[in-house]
Parts: C-alpha cells; structure tokens; sequence
C-alpha cells in the first residue's frame, strides 16, 4: 500500500514525487518515460536558473527523484478504480498497486501501436524518446517509427550512436520537410521502410524481433534488433479516470485551485489538466501544489490558509 501513486514523470509528475517523498510518504512514479515532452526542448531559456537542453533539465528532476527515495515503476496505466478507503492502479502488463492516494501528471501520452508485445516490453527494449534513451543502443541496431518530423530527426539522432537504424513509415511518403527527409536519405546506415505496418514485437526478455508487414503485397520481415523507438505523436488519453472524475470537453482532467479533481484523494497537475498554460515552469509549480495537497489529504487537513497552516 502506497500513501500515494503518481501517473506520468513530467515536470509536473517528478516535482510532485520529490515533495511528497520529502514528506516521508511512501511514493510510486507510474510512467512509461521520463522527461514528457520537455525532453524534446533543444533550448530552453524560459526556466529561472536554468538554460540549456530540456534532457539535461528533466535529468537533473530525475537525479532528485531518486535521491528522496521515489520509486520508479516501468509501465502505462490502463485501469483506475476506488478501492475501500483508497485506490487500484492496474497496468497494462495486468500488475496492481494499491494506494491512499493518486496523482494525475501524465500530460499528453505517446500513441500506441496496438500491436502483440507492445505493452510487454516497455523499457525493455521499446521507446518513446530517442534522446533519452540512445545512448543505450551504441553500436546495436534499432528501428524508428514514424514519418514526421520527430522520426525522421530521431533517426538520425540515432545513426551518430547506433551500428543500423531501421526508419519504419506506414505511408509511401514521409510527412516530415523535405530538407530533413534528405539529410535521412544522406545516412549510410539508415535503411528507410516505407508502407510497411508493425505486426508483432518479439523476444525473450527484451526486444529481438520486429514483425513487419507491407501492405502493398501482404508480405512480412521480420527484423533483427535491439530496439524500437515510437514516434508517432500524442494524445490525451483520460478513459482510464473519466468514470471516477471530471473531465471537460477538450479531455482536459477539471482542477481547482489546489489541484484537486472531483474525486476525493484524486489530484491532478500539469498538461493534463484544465491549467491555463503549458509551460515546464507552471507545470512543476502544479506538480508541488498537487503534492501538497495530497500530503494535507492524507493528514486528515484542509488547506484553509496557507499550507503551514493546515
């Protein structure tokens, strides 16, 4: 039993993990990938006491994270219910944690798939952020997924570090710019796949194979890898609360002032919710202000004044 779950390890969903850590309240990080979206900043200037790459940034959140004792849970949630005086939290591998409390800070999720193994081998071999996760594939080969321009800069982002990248795009033409799409095509050792449809993840304990199938003939390949990286865009996916809170009609999750939802021991912070701006700076002040309001929830207080006055 968890004093508190937190979905999603943005800005919002780390600072909100090193608050309540530092409350001492036994605290999970539920995600599929750390950072969210700011990872993908290639310079941020707008953050106080910071300037730099949005990686490093979500880094350094991470370090602290870990240092206060959060622990990190690989996965995606599909299910959340009320359970007794708390809740369960059911990922998509089937795992179930119980907690007295949740925060939502999942921001906007990566698409999936919707293929065999997907939710298998999350973290152990599939991806959804190149920059984050490259470094691991030195001198391995990987396959890219999607046609735009994120894929296309993954990929070669990933040529500098991996031996073979595989470039996989369902249509017979990339939708990114063109000036990318032939620095791509200048890539020795980026094999481009087009019309070619993800079938099947395979494996023992981490990714080996990938299923392909064209669906201009109907064959298949099967590729020998180490690694798939997604990137097919996002989406705000809130099915797996929408029955327990209120959501408005955007799918934004509704929020108050001190970042609870309509559902008791249930809050919310970041992208995800019905917050005005969408900024890493706003987004991780939501993160300490749900944090704080969790922590008064679970001493039984209401925040009536100031928070040391609960």
């Amino acid at each position: 039993m968890y004093d508190v779950i937190i979905i999603g390890a943005g800005a919002a969903g780390m600072t909100a993990a090193i608050y309540t850590s530092r409350k001492a309240l036994k605290t999970a990080l539920i995600t599929i990938e750390i950072g969210g979206q700011a990872v993908q900043a290639t310079n941020i200037e707008n953050y106080p006491g910071y300037k730099g790459k949005g990686f490093d940034l979500m880094n350094k959140f991470r370090e602290q994270v870990v240092e206060f004792g959060t622990e990190l849970i690989p996965g995606r949630v599909n299910k959340l219910i009320k359970k007794g005086e708390g809740f369960e939290v059911t990922l998509t591998n089937a795992n179930k944690y119980e907690t007295k409390s949740v925060i939502l800070a999942y921001g906007k999720v990566p698409r999936k798939l919707d293929i065999h193994g997907e939710e298998e081998y999350i973290g152990k071999g599939l991806h959804v952020c190149a920059v984050c996760d490259a470094p691991l594939y030195a001198d391995k080969v990987v396959a890219v997924v999607g046609g735009g321009n994120s894929a296309l800069g993954s990929a070669i982002y990933l040529s500098k570090i991996a031996k073979k990248v595989y470039l996989i795009h369902k249509r017979d033409e990339f939708r990114g710019d063109e000036i990318i799409v032939n620095r791509v095509k200048e890539k020795d050792n980026i094999e481009i796949l087009l019309s070619h449809i993800p079938k099947k993840i395979k494996g023992e304990n981490e990714v080996e194979k990938f299923v392909l199938e064209n669906f201009k003939d109907n064959s298949e390949r099967e590729l020998e890898l180490d690694g798939i990286f997604l990137e097919i865009g996002f989406t705000i996916d809130v099915d797996f609360v929408k029955e327990l809170i209120e959501v408005n009609n955007i799918k934004e999750i509704v929020v108050d002032k001190n970042c609870n939802t309509s559902q008791k021991g249930i809050f919310a912070a970041g992208d995800v919710t019905n917050m005005q701006y969408k900024q890493i700076v706003v987004s991780a002040g939501e993160g300490a202000k749900a944090a704080l309001s969790a922590h008064a929830y679970l001493q039984g207080k209401e925040i009536i004044g100031t928070d040391w006055d609960y």
